[in-house]
């Protein structure tokens, strides 16, 4: 899962109150600078993030900036990874292990109705039209403002009990995903998600009528709504109430957090928010699921 942005304590100054500088505000109350993270992409964010090595800074940004995974940077081809002591990668694999093998009173085999799930490569799509289908199910459509006045470039995601499908929109926004006919049920669930934070997600749940036919999805603009304060970052935290299954076992919402907070860049996580937790399982005392997968 990549780094997420929070403001845990939102700021209580009035924006008006603070000077325009560049790169944001300043406030004299705190005698700090506010970044305004806006109107900056994923890798600008990063940069900041990086810049500050961890320490919690004072921003502005969409609320549907928070708590939202941040595409990673590319690491350009004449740049060496960072180095890593062996020690470390041991106790980085040790720990994994641990984690999937050696807690048996804190972890079992995911049951056929919880979720196992990896992601799958993304299909293009040329000019707006699918291509012949191959014999698969297509999904297609477009997704536009509200207004259907512009496209919104996203990533659409098929998600089921052992699979997840991706694809993305061209800039146009249409998109098109071909899945196995085998594993269609009598109701699907896709997941749109804008490139942009000015606009809020979407989950939608389908019939395989509903899902044959091409679909206008209309994502709502949420631009105006921004929030500031101190900022940190990081993963979203488990609870006790979340369904956390790594490579199809359960494990404690506190070794998970813990695990990640080390080695995020070691995990692949599929987040599962409460609205859509009945669609895999009954159970009605799980919150969220978090499926993850070792890289």
């Amino acid at each position: 899962m990549r780094p997420h942005l929070r403001i845990e304590k939102p700021c209580e100054e009035p924006l008006e109150n603070m000077y325009d500088i560049t790169g944001g505000k300043h406030c004299e109350l705190c005698s700090k600078k506010v970044l305004d993270l806006s109107d900056l992409n994923n890798t600008e964010i990063l940069k900041i993030l990086q810049q500050n090595k961890g320490e919690k800074f004072c921003g502005i940004l969409f609320k549907n900036q928070l708590n939202r995974s941040l595409q990673e940077e590319k690491i350009p081809s004449n740049t060496s990874p960072r180095k890593i002591t062996f020690s470390k990668v041991a106790a980085g694999l040790a720990l994994t292990a641990s984690m999937v093998n050696t807690y048996p009173s804190q972890t079992t085999v995911a049951h056929s109705n919880e979720i196992v799930v990896s992601a799958d490569s993304n299909i293009k799509i040329e000019n707006g039209e699918p291509r012949k289908d191959n014999g698969n199910f297509v999904i297609s459509g477009r997704i536009v403002d509200s207004e259907n006045t512009k496209p919104i470039p996203s990533e659409i995601s098929f998600i089921t009990a052992l699979k997840v499908y991706t694809t993305r929109t061209d800039k146009n926004g249409y998109y098109h995903l071909e899945i196995p006919k085998d594993i269609l049920k009598y109701e699907s669930l896709l997941e749109f998600t804008p490139n942009d934070y000015a606009y809020d997600k979407k989950m939608v749940i389908y019939t395989i009528q509903n899902l044959s036919k091409k679909q206008l999805i209309k994502l709502e603009y949420n631009g105006l709504d921004k929030m500031y304060g101190e900022i940190s970052y990081g993963p979203p935290l488990a609870t006790e109430k979340s369904l956390i299954i790594v490579e199809g076992k359960k494990l404690d919402y506190k070794i998970f957090n813990k695990s990640y907070s080390l080695y995020s860049n070691k995990y692949e996580v599929h987040y599962i928010p409460k609205e859509f937790v009945k669609f895999f399982t009954p159970k009605e005392n799980i919150h969220d699921i978090y499926i993850v997968f070792i890289k």
